[in-house]
């Protein structure tokens, strides 16, 4: 039997009025529609939300697990090169222009013949002349020659160092100089090319192939623009003399830098002084250190200052005083501080504040002073070339003067050659910030200790013709001074070439 269902009574409305409360919605417990909807999208939230939690964890677990690594090492060789023999070239004889007579004005040709020596720590050295000069007499540099021995660090030192005595119309006094490795770069600070001052510039290439050399010069105006400075070709184991009057003439205050490709060379300059008719002395200027903010010029030796004083006043003779010449290389001047500190622990004379152009040779005059031995030092904040020239006069009048260059600061042992001269004195200067107590060692004699403050040099009194051997420092700078009447000249200590040490090659 079917139940009929009763129909719903339908709402009236009166015309004009609003319907009375509509019926209430069912539960939604009883929509089935909605209810599935609902759950979906609760389904799906809670889906991804597990989702992203299993990813977070794979991440956190894959960051913690070890990643594999696949190396491999690319094939190389240690390879120890094949120690080279070592050689240093000494300055050679002193050179005039023209010869005894007067002619061939334009060509150099020596008067007389340097006194050599030459020391080893270990095997046997050999000396020989280049092969070919532009000397007319023909007497070539001498080259000393070590040859190779063990290929370690331990690398053997080789030192030489020349003299000379001239007395000659136009060339008259005394002349010492190292005898230096080659090298592709140096700075010569001396020198003077007006009147009465002739300046020959010597370069020496003592390797087997042609040395292609560049120079440039700087004065007290400026860069010195001239012709015939750069491709100069120096042929193997030939030696060549310029007139630098021939780049930079009237020039009182030059520096010349030589850079060389191919072969390298050993260049120095010598200056001699003729006023009016009364020569005034000869010098050998070998190579300062490379532009440096700290500059150390030991070995400055003043003698008969007196004599010196009275001889100044004359005309042509103000070149007597004592100068150093500064030069800042590049477009930024320089604010310098120059000290003249007296050796073996004496005080300090007043620092001079120099303010250096860029590009211009500067020299400084020094005041007076009192005889003794000087170390000079200079402080920039900009990086320069420094030199300093000192004079003597002896007992007759007669003048001689002597250019020093920077030193280069040598490391933990030096072998030290003196050339024959008077009085030489062996200067330490210490510019570190502690005391240095080194161990001086010479042939048959015993080895002497001697210990150098901080900041500060110690003169130690050395014999003619011997090699001494300086060790137990961290960082000195030498050099050997002579002083005669009527005699001085100075020259520093340049460091041996390091050892060739193990290269790993990879192809």
């Amino acid at each position: 039997m079917t139940d009929d269902l009763e129909p719903e009574p339908e709402l009236e409305v009166a015309p004009g009025q609003l319907p009375g409360p509509l019926p209430e919605p069912l539960p939604a417990s009883k929509t089935p529609g909605r209810s599935r909807a609902a759950v979906l999208v609760g389904a799906r939230i809670v889906a991804g939300t597990v989702g992203v939690a299993v990813a977070a964890i794979a991440l956190a677990a894959a960051a913690l697990l070890p990643i594999p690594r696949h190396t491999v090492t690319p094939p190389s060789v240690l390879v120890t090169p094949v120690a080279t023999a070592q050689e240093r070239v000494c300055a050679g004889p002193l050179l005039r222009l023209g010869d005894e007579s007067g002619a061939a004005a334009a060509a150099a040709s020596s008067v007389g013949r340097p006194a050599v020596r030459f020391a080893q720590s270990a095997g046997k050295a050999q000396t020989a002349p280049l092969s070919a000069t532009e000397n007319t007499t023909g007497l070539a540099p001498q080259v000393l020659t070590l040859p190779a021995g063990s290929s370690t660090a331990a690398r053997p030192l080789l030192a030489g160092g020349q003299s000379q005595t001239v007395s000659s119309e136009d060339l008259v006094g005394f002349a010492a100089a190292e005898c230096t490795e080659a090298t592709s770069d140096s700075w010569l600070v001396g020198g003077a090319t007006d009147t009465g001052r002739t300046t020959l510039l010597t370069l020496s290439n003592p390797s087997a192939v042609p040395a292609t050399v560049t120079l440039t010069i700087y004065s007290e105006t400026g860069a010195v623009s001239a012709a015939g400075t750069d491709g100069i070709v120096v042929p193997a184991s030939s030696q060549r003399v310029f007139s630098l009057a021939g780049f930079a003439p009237n020039t009182v205050s030059p520096v010349v830098r030589v850079q060389s490709r191919g072969g390298q060379v050993v260049a120095n300059l010598q200056q001699s002084t003729v006023r009016t008719l009364e020569p005034g002395g000869v010098d050998i200027v070998g190579a300062a250190s490379g532009p440096s903010v700290s500059s150390v010029i030991p070995g400055m030796v003043v003698a008969n200052s007196d004599a010196v004083v009275a001889r100044q006043g004359e005309p042509g003779f103000a070149d007597l005083g004592s100068v150093i010449r500064l030069f800042v290389p590049g477009d930024k001047a320089a604010k310098a501080r120059v000290s003249v500190v007296p050796e073996n622990g004496t005080a300090e004379i007043k620092a001079v504040a120099v303010d250096v152009p860029a590009g211009l040779v500067t020299d400084v005059p020094l005041d007076t002073l009192a005889d003794g031995s000087y170390t000079v030092t200079v402080t920039s904040d900009i990086p320069l070339v420094a030199g300093s020239r000192v004079s003597t006069v002896g007992s007759t009048g007669q003048s001689d003067f002597a250019w020093l260059a920077a030193a280069e600061t040598l490391d933990r042992k030096a072998l030290v050659e003196v050339a024959p001269g008077p009085s030489p004195q062996l200067h330490l200067a210490n510019s570190g910030r502690t005391s240095a107590t080194v161990k001086i060692a010479t042939k048959g004699q015993p080895d002497a200790t001697v210990t150098i403050p901080a900041g500060q040099t110690v003169t130690y009194p050395v014999v003619a013709s011997s090699a001494y051997t300086v060790s137990g420092f961290s960082t000195l700078s030498l050099a050997v001074s002579y002083t005669g009447d009527a005699q001085v000249s100075a020259y520093t200590v340049s460091s041996s070439a390091p050892a060739s040490l193990p290269i790993r090659i990879y192809p």
